[in-house]
């Protein structure tokens, strides 16, 4: 019996071990549960990922669009899966997704697991609207966001898209929240070094989300006016984005030099000829105001409702004591949330006031659910001292009220990524089909470019020759010349994309070159034909 003590206390040392890291990890991944609202919202957070898996379900395998393709063809491209692929990464846009896809594709998981990369990433934007929300206000008004947020049309059906704007704004409201603890709050700082980390990722992803340094340095500036710039941790944090955002500026300054220059004359117009190349009408003034006619459709128009009334009550003592800002920490950040809104509708108005993508509101939707579930606040009141209901019950209530609110929202993101789960795919056929009966390095002429390119993993041009956004057009005779000399093996014509007129009737004045050899029908209409050109 005595020989066996040694084993038993080896065994008891093992499971006491075990009991150990169990522990450790259950504090790491539950120790911020301390109250009934990190409960309900750990359910609130759990639902949130089930309904997301059951949009990677529903999306799976549904074709890519236009901007999707761009950033999977450029990772194929970077991963070596065809060494006669183009170059056809346009290098003013953030490279971090496109490096991301590639690590995927570098490891042989592909385009599934870099859709439920993006479930992650979506329920993440969750969480991160909770904790900032809880960090510049309370739980209780965390609570409410992070349910708006799980139920935002917005959301749901770009987490049916492997896109850059739920990562980057992953990143952004991270930062935040790295910024609030670190900064605001003088929790660690740490948490500065991270916002610099996270704000830098944000950027890389999309170069557009440079502009919400302006609400950051306005909010530093109210804090302690201008002695926010002798702080040394800032200029860490400064340091550590600029040592991340390196790559992205060197690629930039080899295509279209300054950086910073090129990027204002882009995308503001600003020291632009009428010769030089911007990406933007100018706008109107009009136009400025354009994007928020877009709120009932972005909220819903019962949350929408409550909104008009939250703009009154959450921003009145900011403008009815503005003289105050430097003093009072509550005005403080209601001044950050009205520049960060208003700075990107502006923004928005100027560079894109036709252009109504609502993925471009996803790091500003945590803020507007803030301003309108502020309202619930009334209601709640109304509910504990007029009808007598203990706390918990009004609370639970109003909880409710504002899930019936947001069931607008869940029916609509439902019924958009029901109604487009079938988009394109004739798209993606042609280039599966193309892919099984080509050579790699088989030439391909398609002006769905970044489609084609993905499916088909074979050089594709447009008819235009530009297969990148900085290169000039071509016309129909530069592409007779491309013809004669580079020998494409197969040219697409469809309906999905804007072709030049020239480019569909190239296959009826070139009969004996251009052989239709696939074609893809939506009833009896055909929609997308795949022609074969023969050289003998």
């Amino acid at each position: 019996m005595e020989e066996n003590i040694p084993e038993q206390n080896n065994k008891d040392n093992f499971q006491k071990i075990i009991e150990d890291r169990g522990g450790r990890l259950k504090t790491k991944l539950f120790g911020w549960v301390k109250d009934n609202y990190d409960k309900l919202f750990l359910l609130i957070l759990i639902t949130a990922f089930i309904i997301r898996l059951w949009i990677f379900f529903k999306t799976k395998d549904q074709a890519v669009w236009w901007d999707a393709a761009d950033y999977l063809s450029a990772a194929k491209n970077w991963a070596g899966t065809n060494s006669n692929l183009l170059d056809t990464w346009y290098y003013r846009r953030g490279m971090f997704w496109p490096l991301f896809e590639t690590l995927f594709f570098k490891l042989g998981l592909g385009e599934l697991a870099i859709r439920f990369s993006i479930v992650l990433f979506s329920t993440g934007i969750v969480a991160v609207s909770y904790f900032l929300i809880q960090k510049m206000f309370n739980k209780k008004l965390a609570l409410l966001v992070s349910l708006g947020v799980t139920c935002s049309w917005i959301y749901l059906f770009f987490t049916g898209r492997p896109l850059t704007n739920i990562p980057a704004t992953f990143f952004l409201l991270t930062s935040i929240l790295f910024f609030w603890k670190g900064y605001i709050l003088k929790e660690k700082n740490k948490f500065i070094y991270l916002f610099g980390l996270f704000f830098a990722l944000a950027c890389f992803t999309r170069m557009q989300y440079l502009m919400f340094a302006i609400p950051i340095l306005i909010l530093a500036f109210t804090q302690e006016k201008l002695k926010f710039l002798k702080n040394k941790h800032l200029w860490i944090a400064i340091g550590i984005f600029l040592l991340v955002f390196i790559p992205q500026l060197i690629m930039h300054w080899q295509h279209f030099g300054n950086p910073i220059a090129d990027l204002i004359k882009y995308y503001l117009g600003v020291g632009a000829s009428q010769t030089g190349q911007v990406g933007v009408q100018l706008a109107k003034f009009s136009d400025l105001f354009s994007w928020f006619n877009e709120l009932p459709y972005i909220l819903s128009k019962p949350i929408f409702f409550f909104f008009i009334i939250g703009i009154f009550s959450f921003f009145a003592d900011l403008f009815l004591g503005f003289d105050k800002i430097f003093k009072n920490k509550d005005l403080q950040k209601k001044l950050f949330i009205l520049v960060w809104i208003l700075s990107l509708f502006v923004f928005l108005g100027y560079v894109a006031p036709v252009l109504h993508e609502h993925r471009y509101m996803m790091q500003t939707l945590p803020f507007l659910f803030l301003i309108a579930v502020y309202p619930l606040k009334i209601i709640e009141k109304f509910l504990i001292e007029k009808l007598k209901l203990k706390k918990n019950y009004a609370f639970l209530l109003v909880l409710i009220i504002l899930v019936l609110l947001l069931l607008a929202n869940i029916s609509f993101g439902n019924s958009l990524t029901e109604s487009k789960k079938t988009s394109y795919f004739e798209v993606k056929e042609a280039g599966l089909w193309i892919k099984e009966h080509s050579n790699p390095e088989d030439i391909i002429i398609s002006d769905s470019l970044p489609q084609i390119t993905y499916y088909s993993e074979r050089p594709t041009y447009p008819y235009t020759l530009d297969y990148r956004r900085d290169l000039l057009q071509g016309n129909e005779t530069d592409f007779d010349n491309f013809v004669k000399s580079e020998k494409p093996r197969y040219m697409v014509v469809s309906i999905f994309e804007r072709h030049s007129d020239w480019a569909y009737t190239y296959p009826e004045e070139n009969p004996s070159l251009v052989v239709p050899v696939q074609a893809y029908y939506q009833g009896e209409q055909p929609v997308l034909i795949i022609y074969e050109l023969n050289y003998s």
